[in-house]
């Protein structure tokens, strides 16, 4: 009877993955890497054409060329070998970001059944299935769902690694690859898996209570900051550590590790797992800190500003979910996940509660209009005719890169796009015929609150009833050439 309840729920779930990848809007990081990729394929050199993510100004950007530099090699060849095969596109991505989020939840079964037995897999696969940052990271073609699935990867290595009882099993090897992979996913040096085994290393032989789980914290966004040229006395330290922390609890223990009971005793396994586990959270607590108080001093804005934009940021935590979980199912005696016996009623209302965020989130999928805006320019925009995108919110470059995705997804274009916040004097920039000399198209973002200058015509575009109304496309509609 257990049984059909979570073969019950595993559906739902997959069904839910399949309905994000249909309904969801891609991520603004994923047109980033899309648009890296496909310049790639046209030329051979993957760039970045409409210039840098942050710029320098906090409220305009010019266009240049921005190179990889072999960043996110590894993630880059998984798309440039998807787009070879099914050419660049919204649609090819959000089947990859579908087949990412599925074979997760294989690798997890897969994973589980051999170290436990097929009830524990199937009921671990089932919660994971609900699991909304991983529903999230399937339709918004988010890293997450890959890293996930190489992380499982990698857990049940080391676990395998302890079995052996062999100094150097070759079982140690696999978790290694995996950090490397995982490292070049997330743009950061190779070299840091040296520190990263070191630590793994080092957690073997000490105990990792609260006190030093905050000061690893603590230690890894000074780091960082210190990395990132931001002075370690900014007033923001404190309280994004401290909003890190909450999304910990919320991600981690409120979002999966009340399923399990943290009963039985401990074993070499389970103690490894859970060290390991624990000081790799510490490093993203900082991590998630640091780059909500270097986002705040990059664009000049407030703290809570940030946070606000970046809330989803500690979905980063949700890569821990198996290693925590195994880490309780690994002690002596563990009863491992269960709806039966006294907590049955709370694993229950979480079931439901996780059901509802997921039906809410499917429900408002998040804007449309950059991607519906681009296809739109795609048809009707000619070479060598350019774009000026008006918009205040943070990540307003990122928001242009989705248009030139949906606009241009071979890069095989000339057209260029400047970003402009609408206190800047664009009017007058356009007036003067130089920088944006070429300037045809101009898109308004909700918060831009963009008039268009006369001689410019509002264009109705195909979709426009999907997205907010707040958005506008405006093309130059004088007789003669805007700047001749």
């Amino acid at each position: 009877m257990e049984n059909k309840f979570w073969k019950g729920l595993l559906l739902i779930g997959i069904l839910m993955h399949i309905l994000a990848a249909v309904l969801m809007p891609l991520g603004l990081d994923a047109h980033v890497h899309a648009s890296y990729v496909s310049d790639e394929m046209d030329d051979g050199e993957a760039h970045l054409e409409w210039g840098e993510l942050r710029p320098d100004a906090p409220d305009s950007s010019t266009p240049s060329e921005v190179p990889a530099d072999d960043k996110w090699f590894a993630w880059h060849s998984l798309i440039e070998m998807w787009f070879s095969i099914f050419s660049p596109s919204i649609a090819t991505l959000h089947v990859l970001g579908l087949i990412g989020g599925l074979g997760c939840l294989a690798a997890i079964f897969l994973a589980t059944r051999d170290l436990f037995d097929e009830d524990q897999a199937l009921r671990l696969t089932a919660l994971a299935s609900i699991y909304p940052p991983l529903i999230r990271a399937t339709g918004r073609f988010y890293q997450e769902g890959v890293i996930l699935m190489i992380v499982v990867l990698a857990t049940y290595c080391i676990i395998k690694a302890v079995r052996d009882k062999r100094e150097l099993s070759y079982w140690w090897i696999v978790p290694l690859v995996c950090a490397v992979i995982i490292l070049s996913f997330k743009g950061m040096p190779i070299w840091y898996v040296i520190p990263a085994a070191l630590a793994l290393l080092m957690v073997k032989r000490i105990e990792i209570g609260q006190i030093k789980f905050a000061l690893f914290a603590i230690v890894v966004e000074a780091i960082i900051l210190y990395r990132n040229e931001i002075p370690l006395n900014n007033p923001d330290i404190i309280p994004a550590l401290l909003s890190a922390f909450i999304g910990y609890f919320i991600f981690v223990h409120c979002g999966m590790l009340l399923f399990s009971k943290d009963d039985g005793v401990d074993t070499d396994e389970s103690r490894l797992i859970t060290k390991g586990s624990s000081l790799v959270a510490a490093c993203l607590i900082g991590w998630i800190a640091a780059l909500w108080v270097t986002e705040a001093v990059a664009l000049e804005t407030g703290f809570f500003d940030i946070v606000r934009s970046f809330r989803n940021n500690p979905r980063y935590l949700s890569l821990l979910i198996i290693p925590f979980w195994y880490s309780r199912m690994l002690k002596s005696e563990s009863k491992g996940l269960t709806i039966r016996g006294p907590g049955r009623n709370m694993i229950v209302a979480a079931v439901c509660f996780m059901l509802l965020v997921n039906a809410a989130v499917l429900a408002s999928t998040g804007e449309r209009g950059t991607e519906v805006i681009g296809a739109q320019l795609g048809d009707d925009i000619d070479e060598g005719e350019d774009i000026i995108f008006i918009a205040n919110s943070p990540l307003s470059v990122h928001r242009m890169y989705s248009i030139k995705f949906a606009m241009d997804s071979d890069s095989d274009g000339d057209n260029l796009g400047f970003w402009r916040h609408n206190d800047t004097d664009w009017h007058n920039e356009l007036l003067e015929c130089d920088t944006l000399k070429d300037v045809n198209w101009i898109v308004n973002y909700p918060t831009g609150h963009a008039v268009a200058p006369e001689g410019w015509v509002e264009v109705e575009f195909e979709g426009s009833d999907r997205v907010s109304e707040n958005y506008h496309l405006y093309t130059w509609s004088g007789e003669n050439e805007r700047c001749a």
